[in-house]
């Protein structure tokens, strides 16, 4: 009853907009977004991880923006505009009848989410103590956890895409006018000189530390999830044969019970290491990639039952690897700016997520859809030796280290 009763104080109300936010921004656009390119556009399925790739570039900018949002304006001023602008790029999505203006219209659409999510994320930082944000931040991604599972669950049911996006987008417009009444202000900090001038040092610092192979590994895993995430419910349809409603059904379901998780990952990571965690739950998305692989090349028959508990098992996962990696890349950033490591590790992932986009229009138009997830599931291998590599190779660096001393007083 206890831990209940945190939760529930943990949840403010502007949590709300995070759920705005993951349902008709992150949930329509992943669904809708492909099957209108696969739809109304020659050479559509090649094209759909470029347009893609414009959404995900927004967050490889936003976390470069936050540090001067609190500078700029009231956050609710903000957030409301955000909304705003969000719900207008929205509704404009019928007008943009080619491939370059959805681009643009999915990149200022990335970058609103990006910048709002830091504004959020900024309001835990500023309104309470340090020994409060790990908590509350973790209540704002199950707040955005539960967006998507709701937009998944809309979009899957919604047969013409272009009358979704825009029926999201009317939700957005009217939701920025509760921004400006539910939304609180920051309790502004000094900014400290020092940390400051440090940055640059930190920067090279953090790169060249055990901290850049982890972020390193972890990029890759993001590229391999995105990969198959932001064509998802064309490439169900195209190499698994399963409708969308079905598809997004299963995703939302696990999305909900994925959900749960989160009260345990801190007390799994506590007492077997947040490294070791990380490495168990991308290993298991690996196998998942793997077999989804295999299945995809008709390398043994692609059974729905065996897709779908893949799907299921793939969101189950995320939970684990979210929290471990921040929990991780945490800790790997002693000595530097906590904020400038945040910074490196969302720009790693952003880059990778943008990459995947790419890629996926590349296999896509030269050998075709059903090779997109076993590329998956190399690159999440990849990125496991990393992460596995990076924990010996530390521990190993350690205990030279004591031996050293030990020897050499």
């Amino acid at each position: 009853m206890d831990t209940v009763r945190t939760v529930i104080k943990q949840i403010e109300p502007w949590y709300l907009f995070m759920v705005l936010v993951g349902a008709f921004n992150v949930g329509f656009n992943i669904m809708l977004i492909p099957q209108h390119l696969a739809a109304n556009f020659t050479n559509g399925l090649a094209l759909i991880g470029i347009v893609m790739a414009a959404w995900t570039a927004g967050p490889l900018v936003g976390p470069l923006l936050s540090p001067y949002i609190d500078k700029w304006g009231k956050p609710k001023h903000w957030l409301a505009s955000l909304l705003l602008a969000n719900g207008v790029l929205a509704l404009l999505i019928p007008y943009c009848t080619s491939i370059p203006l959805i681009f643009l219209n999915l990149l200022l659409q990335g970058l609103v989410y990006a910048i709002a999510y830091s504004i959020l994320n900024l309001l835990i930082v500023r309104r309470f103590s340090e020994e409060e944000w790990h908590g509350r931040t973790g209540m704002l991604i199950a707040a955005f956890i539960i967006g998507e599972v709701i937009g998944f669950g809309i979009a899957g049911h919604i047969n013409n895409p272009v009358r979704g996006i825009v029926g999201g987008g009317i939700v957005l417009l009217c939701s920025s006018v509760l921004a400006l009444v539910m939304v609180p202000n920051f309790k502004q900090q000094p900014v400290l000189t020092y940390e400051q001038q440090k940055q640059k040092h930190d920067l090279g610092k953090l790169i060249n530390s055990p901290f850049g192979i982890m972020a390193l590994g972890w990029g890759l895993l993001c590229f391999s999830a995105q990969i198959i995430f932001l064509p998802f419910p064309v490439l169900m349809r195209e190499v698994f044969q399963l409708d969308p409603t079905l598809s997004s059904s299963v995703v939302s379901a696990s999305g909900i019970i994925a959900l749960s998780f989160y009260p345990i990952v801190g007390k799994l990571t506590a007492k077997f290491g947040a490294d070791n965690i990380l490495i168990i739950s991308s290993a298991v998305k690996t196998c998942v990639f793997l077999v989804l692989g295999l299945s995809a090349l008709q390398l043994f028959p692609a059974l729905t039952s065996i897709v779908l508990g893949m799907l299921f098992l793939n969101r189950c996962t995320w939970p684990f690897m979210m929290a471990s990696s921040q929990i991780q890349a945490a800790q790997l950033s002693t000595g530097s700016s906590k904020s400038m490591a945040l910074v490196v590790f969302m720009a790693v992932a952003g880059f990778g997520n943008m990459m995947s986009g790419v890629m996926n229009s590349v296999i896509t138009a030269n050998w075709g859809m059903q090779y997109v997830p076993i590329v998956a599931a190399i690159t999440a291998c990849c990125g496991v030796l990393l992460l596995v590599g990076n924990k010996y190779r530390g521990t190993n660096f350690n205990q030279f280290i004591d031996i050293q001393q030990k020897h050499y007083p």
